[in-house]
C-alpha cells in the first residue's frame, strides 16, 4: 500500500508539472500572442517565469492533495468523493496561481522589488491560469479514471469469467456488483439486476439494467447464457427462496447467497464469502430471530449446567449461553471426544475461566449428587438423550436408563440443590409415541411435570421436532449418500418431520427458559412439515446433481418406531401463546412423585431381566397413548 501512494504521488507531480508546461507551451502559439509579440519574446518572458512557478505550484498542489486524502483512498475505488477532493486540491492550487497573478500586478508598479528575477515580475497570462487549472484536472482525475476502466476492460476481457445476475437492486446487490467489477479474479461478470421493485424497472445502476422481475429471470437465463443467480437480497423470503431455486433447477444452472449488509457492516462475514444456498435456507418455515437481546439476562453471573453438553444441541446452547455472561459453566456429559472438541472451540475464545469440564453419565446418581454438591448449579439444562428411533426400538432397557431414570436423577438434584430452573429438551416423538424412544421422552416429561408440584424450582420442558444436521438426523446420512454416488434412502414418498436449525433450536430454548413458568410444557413452532423425499431432492440438486438422474432415490420402507407424520400436540393439550410470537405453552397433567417412584421401581426391575415385550408392556402402562412397532426390532 505505501509503493503504491509513493508510485501515486510522483505520478501526479508529473502531470501537474506538465499541466503548467502545456498552459504555458499554448501561451506560445500564435493566437495566444499579444500583437506585435514574437514567439521569441514570449518565449523569453515566459519560458523562466514558468520553471521558477513550477516547483512551488507542484509541491502546493501535492500539499492540497495529501491534506484532502486523495492517498488515503484505494486509487482502484476512485469515485466521485475522490474526485471531489482532486477537483478542491487543483482548484486550491490555481487560487494560488491567480494570486501570485494579483502580487506580480502590483510589483510591477514598484520599486521596493526590483531585485526579484525579472520573470517573476511579470504577471501570469490569465489564459495559463485557466489552461493550467483545466489540464492539472484532466490529467490527474483522468489517471484515476484510467486506472478504473483498465480494471473494468481486464473484467470484461477474463477468459475465466461466469455471467451471473443478481436478485435484488438493493444496498446488498450494489456492494456485490461494485466488489466483483474491482475483483476479477472472483469470476464474476454481473449481467444486471431482477428486483421485485417495478419503479426500478428499466434503470441502471453502476451501467448495469434492472431487466425485471422474477418472472423474467427463465428468459433471462436462457438469452444471456447466464451461468448463476446471486441472491442479494437481505433476509429472502422462503417464497422468494423457493421459486428461485425452482426457476435455476429448471433452467440447470448454479445459485447462491450473498451476506446480508448487516453482516457486512458488523464484519460477522466477508462479501467474498458468497455461500450456496443450504437446505436450512427452504425448510418450511421463515427463519427465527436470533438476535437474543435481553433474553439471556435471566443467565447473568449463574452458574448453568449443560448435561449433554458435547451433542448438538447441548454443544449449542453452551456457545448460546456465554453471550448471557454466566458467572461459571459446567458442560456434563460421558463422551470425552465430543466434549474435549466443544471445550477447546469455546477456549478459543478466551472464556477458559468460565468453563468447566466434567464428565460423567447421568446414570451415575452418585457422581451427579458430587457435582451438585461441589458446583451448586442455579440454571439446568437438561439435553442429554438417547434419540436414535430404531436403536432404541432394538435397546429399550437403554432408553429407559438414560431417557427415564436419567432425567429423574437430574431433576431430583436440581430441586435438592435449590437451583432455581431445570429444562428438559424434549421432542415431537413424544407425541403419540410409536417407539420406545418416544415414549421415553413423554415419561420424562411427566417426570418434569411431577417435580413442578410445591416446587421452589421452575421445571419446564420444551418440545420441538427434528433438528437439521444434527448427529443422527437425516441431513448427514443423505450429504454422505449423495458424495458416495447414491442412492439416497428415503424410508416412504409420504414421510414428513418438522425441521429447525441447530442455532434456532437452542435459541428458541433459552428465551422459553427465560419466560416458561413452573410446570410448562412450551412447544416450539416449526413451521409446516417436510416430506423427507422432498428434501432428499432439494439436497442432490443443491449439490449440483439431477435427482433420479445422476443420484438416484431409493424407497427402502418405515424403520422399527417410526411414524409417517409427527405431532406436536397430543388431543388433550391445548395451545396458549406467549410473549415469544414462535413458542407456545400448554399445561400437562401432573402426576405425583409417588407415582413416578412407583413408575421407576417397576422400570428398575426390568430393564436388565426382561424381554423387549415386557419393557413396553410396563411402557404402556404409564402412557397409555404409546402404541408401539410390532415386529422384530433390529439396531
Amino acid at each position: 500500500m505505501a509503493s503504491d501512494k509513493v508510485k501515486w504521488i510522483l505520478l501526479d507531480a508529473c502531470l501537474t508539472a506538465a499541466a503548467l508546461l502545456l498552459a504555458y507551451a499554448l501561451r506560445f502559439l500564435p493566437p495566444y500572442l499579444i500583437p506585435g509579440e514574437t514567439i521569441q519574446e514570449a518565449y523569453r518572458l515566459y519560458f523562466h517565469q514558468a520553471l521558477l512557478v513550477l516547483p512551488a505550484l507542484v509541491v502546493l498542489r501535492l500539499l492540497f492533495l495529501v491534506i484532502l486524502g486523495v492517498y488515503r483512498g484505494i486509487s482502484r475505488f476512485a469515485g466521485l468523493h475522490e474526485l471531489r477532493q482532486i477537483l478542491l486540491a487543483v482548484s486550491y492550487g490555481t487560487l494560488a496561481l491567480a494570486g501570485w497573478d494579483l502580487f506580480a500586478s502590483f510589483v510591477q508598479g514598484s520599486d521596493r522589488f526590483q531585485g526579484l528575477p525579472e520573470a517573476l515580475r511579470w504577471r501570469v497570462p490569465i489564459a495559463v491560469v485557466a489552461v493550467d487549472w483545466m489540464a492539472c484536472l484532466i490529467l490527474v482525475g483522468g489517471a484515476r479514471g484510467a486506472r478504473r476502466m483498465r480494471d473494468l476492460t481486464r473484467f470484461n476481457s477474463s477468459a475465466a469469467i461466469h455471467n451471473v445476475v443478481i436478485i435484488g437492486a438493493g444496498e446488498v446487490g450494489d456492494l456485490v456488483v461494485r466488489n466483483f467489477m474491482h475483483n476479477p479474479q472472483m469470476g464474476y461478470r454481473p449481467l444486471g439486476y431482477v428486483d421485485e421493485d417495478q419503479s426500478l424497472w428499466g434503470r441502471q445502476i453502476h451501467g448495469l439494467p434492472v431487466f425485471g422481475g422474477l418472472e423474467d429471470l427463465p428468459n433471462l437465463i436462457e438469452e444471456m447464457e447466464v451461468v448463476e443467480v446471486l441472491v442479494a437480497t437481505p433476509q429472502p423470503s422462503l417464497r422468494l427462496l423457493n421459486r428461485i431455486v425452482e426457476i435455476c433447477e429448471a433452467a440447470h444452472v448454479g445459485f447462491k447467497i450473498v451476506p446480508a449488509v448487516s453482516d457486512l457492516m458488523s464484519e460477522r462475514m466477508s462479501i467474498n464469502q458468497i455461500r450456496s444456498v443450504g437446505i436450512e435456507d427452504l425448510l418450511g418455515r421463515e427463519p427465527v430471530d436470533l438476535k437474543l437481546g435481553s433474553g439471556l439476562d435471566y443467565l447473568r453471573d449463574e452458574t448453568v449446567m449443560v448435561t449433554g453438553a458435547g451433542g448438538s444441541i447441548g454443544s449449542e446452547l453452551c456457545r448460546q449461553i456465554l453471550q448471557g455472561h454466566p458467572r461459571q459453566l459446567l458442560l456434563v456429559g460421558r463422551g470425552e471426544n465430543s466434549l474435549y472438541e466443544i471445550v477447546a472451540e469455546l477456549r478459543m475464545k478466551r472464556l477458559e475461566e468460565r468453563l468447566t469440564l466434567l464428565i460423567a453419565d447421568i446414570q451415575d446418581v452418585e457422581r451427579m449428587e458430587r457435582i451438585f454438591e461441589e458446583r451448586r448449579p442455579t440454571i439446568v439444562f437438561h439435553a442429554a438423550a438417547h434419540k436414535h428411533v430404531p436403536l432404541m426400538e432394538s435397546h429399550p432397557g437403554e432408553a429407559i436408563k438414560n431417557n427415564i431414570i436419567g432425567t429423574f436423577n437430574v431433576a431430583f438434584l436440581s430441586k435438592q440443590g435449590g437451583a432455581k430452573r431445570f429444562i428438559l429438551i424434549s421432542t415431537d416423538k413424544a407425541v403419540e409415541p410409536a417407539s420406545v424412544m418416544g415414549a421415553s421422552k413423554r415419561v420424562a416429561e411427566m417426570i418434569v411435570s411431577a417435580f413442578s408440584r410445591d416446587s421452589d424450582t421452575s421445571f419446564i420442558s420444551v418440545r420441538f421436532g427434528n433438528v437439521l444436521g444434527s448427529r443422527g438426523s437425516v441431513a448427514p446420512l443423505f450429504r454422505k449418500q449423495i458424495a458416495a454416488g447414491g442412492p439416497v434412502t428415503v424410508t416412504h414418498p409420504e414421510v414428513e418431520r418438522y425441521f429447525m436449525t441447530i442455532p434456532e433450536a437452542a435459541h428458541l430454548v433459552l428465551q422459553a427458559g427465560a419466560m416458561g413458568g413452573n410446570g410448562q410444557l412450551l412447544l416450539l413452532d416449526m413451521g409446516r412439515p417436510v416430506k423427507i423425499v422432498d428434501l432428499a431432492r432439494r439436497m442432490i440438486t443443491l449439490s449440483g446433481f439431477e435427482p433420479n438422474v445422476d443420484v438416484d432415490i431409493e424407497f427402502i420402507g418405515l424403520r422399527p418406531g417410526e411414524k409417517l407424520k409427527e405431532e406436536l400436540l397430543t388431543p388433550n393439550e391445548d395451545l396458549s401463546p406467549t410473549e415469544h410470537p414462535k413458542i407456545f405453552a400448554t399445561r400437562v397433567d401432573k402426576p405425583t412423585l409417588e407415582e413416578v417412584k412407583e413408575w421407576l421401581r417397576r422400570l428398575d426391575a426390568l430393564i436388565d431381566h426382561a424381554t423387549r415385550e415386557e419393557i413396553i408392556a410396563e411402557l404402556q402402562g404409564i402412557v397409555p397413548e404409546f402404541q408401539p412397532f410390532e415386529g422384530e426390532a433390529s439396531g
